[in-house]
């Protein structure tokens, strides 16, 4: 139910399709605030937002042009050092491959 978001002034906006998304919104949105004030990630520590806002809009849908900006690569903070206590076989399983891969990525890096 979110169109899409962006920050003006310090604000980081939500634009949402339906009233039902916005009354959901506007009852979560000190736990939202609450968790960007608690920790901000080092790749975002540039960026500050004062306040969060939603509101919904009855345009219709059309395309909208994104500026296509350069992805941003955050840096791998997991070492794969940490034990799996799945039973269930195949979630034990992809967790292991997702730890071999954060540890091949080390490796390389």
């Amino acid at each position: 139910m979110i169109k899409f978001a962006y920050i003006r002034n310090d604000v980081l906006f939500f634009v949402l399709n339906h009233p039902g998304a916005k009354q959901e919104f506007d009852n979560n949105i000190q736990s939202i605030k609450s968790a960007l004030n608690f920790y901000t990630p080092d790749e975002c520590s540039d960026t500050f937002i004062s306040d969060i806002k939603a509101f919904v809009t009855h345009t219709p849908h059309k395309e909208i042009e994104f500026k296509v900006h350069e992805p941003v690569l955050y840096p791998e903070r997991s070492k794969g050092e940490f034990t799996i206590e799945i039973k269930d076989e195949k979630l034990h399983a992809l967790a292991q491959s997702i730890q071999k891969i954060i540890k091949e990525h080390l490796d390389d890096s």
